[in-house]
């Protein structure tokens, strides 16, 4: 190894054990994600360049735009399921609205309120 990768783990190194022992120890798991979405892009990028003959800069670029589909996929489901683009929840939330009965007391006809 070099010295500066020596250098660059060591850093790496040092700012997990002081982010673990600090407070902040929850912002662990932003840079473990990130690291297991970059592995996550490695493992397309060396599925493409096995399988398909472009340059590393397109299957980089191809390899992004797969890692992303899930996440396109997720969020066009909140949008239909929760939003007002979806026709179902639009007919549900009428239904609420028909079953919805104001709070408002309902008296006789002989009630006599006790202060005026």
């Amino acid at each position: 190894m070099s010295t500066s990768a020596i250098l660059g783990y060591g850093l790496f190194l040092i700012a997990v054990v002081a982010i673990a022992v600090s407070s902040q120890r929850w912002l662990l798991w932003y840079l473990f994600g990130g690291m297991g979405y970059w592995l996550a892009v490695e493992m397309i990028h060396s599925l493409l360049t096995h399988w398909f003959v472009w340059s590393e800069w397109h299957n980089y670029v191809i390899a992004m735009g797969i890692s992303w589909l899930p996440l396109g996929a997720w969020v066009l489901y909140r949008a239909l399921r929760y939003e007002d683009v979806s026709r179902s929840m639009i007919q549900e939330r009428e239904l609420q609205a028909a079953r919805y009965i104001e709070h408002t007391p309902v008296y006789d006809d002989d009630y006599q309120p006790r202060f005026h």
